[in-house]
């Protein structure tokens, strides 16, 4: 329709100088009234060729009350080589050229034929000329305008001036038409007659209107896309297309007009200027029944990431309106599978009203809340049916699966734990699954090769937001020196997604091994036997059979009392370290008894370890010497301060060497 507009835009210009009606109101009582119209070949319009002339009926209209004495009617052309007096006025009783006079009495009608011939001599730049026809009825004056056309050849719709029949389509389809198109072109002879000549016009009448029409014909000059051709014509040459027009696409509904742009170039103008003929000769009118369509949009799957929260799931839903008229659609919504703590927004029940070809559109969206479990699901939909007809229906299908987030978190029963030497500690690890599906963890450990740490399980399935358990052991090396630490033990658990991990250290310390032995030196069975008042000493052999030093609180027990102690305290490494009880029997010491009796040393722990019997033997006899003598059973150094320190160099120089290993 944009070109038919484009194509009237002079006509609608040339007409806003057209009157077609005048009412002239004399000052007396009696007043007559002039009408006029104009009739070319098409409204305003005649077609000639140069040395063709352009016919016009010019009707005037007495509707007053009053004659009009005199009727006046002048032509003038805006450029001077256009003469008027080319053109003729002409009645059945008179004829003249230029200008024409007549009566018109009261309630009269007067038709005056108009003919203007295209001089060969006048100027043609533009192929529309305007002829401008002045009329003075008793001193009221007014004007109308007619166009004359310069072209070689005119196209009409065949039944032309006859109006085509009205046909009404619904898609598929399709009624015949004939298009025409003449030449008009003449030629000036010796005798100033005229005759029919040849053109070279390039003649093209093609399609250029609504779209969703077809047009098509068999004849072998229709292109079917630029339409009608012709490579100039013989004189007097009618061309007639028969077309066919076929509704395929979607149009508007009710009547309509299909416009068949007529036009073309002359080969033999220097300028190549196309003329283009004035609409409305080549329309054909038609009308579409209506009916009804909806189409939608908007559906389709999202995934939901609930990693941060919930999730806020949104489509954009498209309504369409693919019929060819104006039409509302209902909504209806199925939302049985939403799962319960899912939300949805507003869900609208209509459309609207929807204009041809319009659409509408809106948001619909779906909350996930962030508890819900990977790998679950909602889907819901919608349907649009036309309100005109129920059978029109259109769904669009909304989905959301909630994609899988990986959190861990892990707790032990005790970051550090002490173990003996030669023995397994086990830490208790509770690993929490915090993320929203099932998930599989890799258990690596990592620590010092000669604790052997250990995973009960290399890997440890756990449910969503649930908990699982497995330990770690440590086995404290049996060398191991007490207070001994195994260094960081790191644990570390590791998502399926790889990425996402967590990680605890854990240690063990060796406890201290508490272990005396206390025995006779060698070649001693324990057993003294003193005369008189002699005093003896007795030795025993301290041994720490233990991992660490050990410091020992020592007492007599069962003992007499002049038997002594060498020490109160004795610090014990792996080395043994001698003990001396020194006997000195006072007068009191019973003659002919064994006093027998035991050293007991408690270690650090509170554990006490008892010596084997010391046996004194008293002699029947009195003691006169008070002299101390001094039994001799070894030749060890007796000396309390000399053993103690070998002792503890001893066994410093043990725990120093276990450590290298």
């Amino acid at each position: 329709m944009q070109s038919n507009r484009r194509q009237i835009l002079s006509f609608v210009a040339i007409l806003m100088m057209v009157v077609s009606a005048f009412a002239f109101t004399p000052s007396a009582r009696a007043e007559g009234s002039l009408d006029t119209s104009l009739e070319g070949f098409y409204n305003v319009y005649s077609f000639a060729s140069v040395n063709g002339t352009a016919e016009y009926d010019l009707t005037l209209t007495n509707n007053g009350d009053a004659d009009f004495e005199t009727v006046s009617i002048t032509a003038s052309f805006q450029d001077t080589s256009w003469e008027t007096a080319n053109v003729t006025f002409s009645t059945s009783e008179d004829s003249n050229n230029q200008t024409f006079s007549l009566p018109l009495a009261a309630g009269g009608l007067a038709q005056v034929h108009v003919s203007v011939f295209v001089s060969s001599d006048a100027k043609i730049d533009f192929a529309e000329v305007p002829l401008t026809l002045d009329i003075n009825a008793d001193g009221a004056e007014s004007s109308i305008t007619a166009i004359v056309c310069v072209t070689n050849w005119i196209a009409y719709q065949s039944n032309f001036p006859s109006p085509l029949e009205l046909n009404t389509y619904n898609k598929g389809d399709n009624y015949t038409y004939n298009l025409t198109v003449k030449n008009i072109a003449v030629t000036m002879n010796p005798d100033h007659t005229t005759s029919p000549v040849d053109i070279t016009d390039m003649i093209q009448l093609q399609y250029s209107s609504l779209s969703g029409w077809s047009v098509t014909s068999t004849d072998e000059s229709w292109h079917p896309f630029y339409g009608g051709q012709l490579d100039g014509m013989l004189a007097d040459q009618v061309k007639t297309w028969e077309v066919t027009v076929n509704l395929t696409g979607n149009v508007k509904a009710g009547e309509d007009i299909l416009n068949f742009q007529a036009s073309s170039t002359n080969p033999d103008d220097p300028f190549g200027m196309p003329y283009y003929q004035p609409y409305g000769l080549t329309i054909i009118p038609v009308s579409a029944v209506e009916w009804y369509g909806v189409g939608s949009s908007g559906g389709g799957m999202r995934n939901a990431d609930i990693n941060e929260g919930s999730s806020i799931q949104t489509w954009s839903v498209g309504v369409s309106n693919f019929g060819n008229t104006a039409d509302t659609f209902d909504l209806t919504w199925n939302l049985d599978n939403i799962p319960a703590g899912w939300t949805i927004s507003a869900t609208p029940t209509t459309s609207g009203s929807i204009d041809w070809q319009g659409s509408t559109n809106f948001d619909v969206s779906l909350t996930v809340p962030a508890d819900a479990l990977s790998g679950s699901s909602a889907s819901f939909s919608m349907t649009a049916t036309s309100s005109s007809s129920s059978i029109e229906t259109s769904s669009q299908t909304f989905e959301v699966m909630v994609d899988q987030h990986y959190g861990v978190s892990m707790e032990v029963d005790t970051e550090s734990k002490n173990g003996v030497p030669g023995s397994t500690v086990e830490f208790s690890f509770n690993l929490t699954n915090t993320g929203n599906g099932e998930d599989t963890f890799d258990i690596a450990i990592e620590g010092p090769t000669m604790w052997s740490p250990m995973s009960s399980t290399t890997s440890l399935m756990v449910g969503a937001v649930s908990s699982g358990q497995f330990l770690v052991s440590v086995m404290v090396p049996s060398t191991m020196p007490a207070d001994s630490n195994s260094g960081d033990i790191t644990v570390t658990v590791t998502s399926s997604d790889g990425v996402t991990a967590v990680n605890s250290t854990i240690s063990v310390v060796s406890s201290q091994v508490f272990s005396i032995n206390i025995a006779y030196v060698a070649g001693s069975d324990g057993i003294v036997t003193i005369s008189g008042d002699t005093s003896l000493q007795i030795k025993l052999n301290i041994t720490n059979n233990g991992n660490g030093i050990d410091t020992l609180s020592l007492k007599l027990v069962n003992a007499p009392d002049w038997a002594t102690l060498g020490a109160d305290t004795l610090t014990v490494g792996p080395i043994p370290v001698p003990l001396v009880i020194t006997l000195s029997p006072d007068n009191a010491a019973v003659s002919g008894r064994d006093y027998t009796f035991q050293v007991i040393a408690t270690s650090l722990d509170g554990t006490e370890w008892t010596s084997p019997d010391l046996t004194a033997e008293i002699e029947a006899q009195k003691i006169d010497n008070t002299d101390v003598q001094e039994e001799v059973l070894d030749e060890e150094d007796d000396s309390p301060g000399f053993g103690i320190l070998a002792s503890l160099l001893a066994f410093t120089f043990v725990v120093y060497g276990r450590r290298k290993d």
